[in-house]
């Protein structure tokens, strides 16, 4: 579906300064252990995200892990991200929406947040709403080629073809390597009978080693070329 995003790494601390109580013989150290405890909070959080970063083809346990690793930390948005993400795998959009949405309040300035959300209203057939999401992407990012490329397949699904076009070429001078926007560009040839050039676009992606997800969608596009050929 969307993008899993890994954490930034976090640069060392320095460790938090300790105030030594002493009450007669006792010794306390109030805030450092206080500090310590959270510390050690974060790190297991930290743990559990990415053993379920790694564990993409198990959408299930990674939702397991995801949430472990809430409970530790509940305001880590790049978690709620990815968890949302693992639960569109899942089919429950519901639960991927409130995801995206709590990440977006968490990290209102990662344009990925907004990237995720637009992509699922877009699969529910919300265009209108999807394209707002991908412009806020691209405000954030103005390098963000899949959010053109979302976007511009949203406008082509409301018959607005000048904008998709233009917003497909920006995602291919973006990226030249980003080849689901030549399969995008393919989609828009198609539309309009120009079964030559739709053709050209799926053959170089397919020369070019898609993923399995890309591929799928290339090959179901050369069939469809295959088939208006024949009329």
């Amino acid at each position: 579906m969307g993008i899993y995003i890994v954490k930034n790494q976090h640069k060392k601390q320095k460790s938090p300064r300790r105030w030594v109580v002493t009450i007669g013989s006792l010794r306390f150290e109030t805030r450092g252990v206080r500090y310590g405890a959270k510390r050690r909070a974060k790190e297991e959080a930290e743990n559990l995200f990415y053993l379920a970063y790694w564990d993409e083809e198990h959408p299930e346990r990674q939702v397991e892990l995801f949430s472990e690793s809430l409970a530790l930390n509940p305001r880590d948005g790049i978690v709620y991200l990815n968890r949302g993400i693992a639960y569109d795998a899942l089919g429950d959009m519901e639960r991927s929406l409130a995801d995206f949405e709590q990440a977006i309040r968490l990290c209102p300035k990662r344009a990925e947040t907004f990237n995720n959300r637009g992509y699922l209203r877009y699969k529910q057939g919300q265009y209108e709403q999807a394209i707002p999401d991908f412009t806020k992407a691209i405000e954030l990012n103005p390098d963000y080629a899949q959010a053109y490329c979302s976007r511009g397949s949203a406008y082509g699904m409301l018959g607005r073809h000048e904008q998709a076009m233009a917003d497909i070429e920006k995602a291919i001078e973006i990226d030249p390597d980003f080849l689901l926007a030549y399969v995008n560009r393919a989609a828009y040839y198609l539309n309009f009978d120009r079964i030559g050039e739709a053709e050209e676009e799926l053959k170089y992606v397919l020369d070019h080693e898609p993923d399995d997800a890309t591929r799928e969608l290339t090959e179901q596009y050369l069939a469809m070329c295959h088939e208006k050929n024949k009329e």
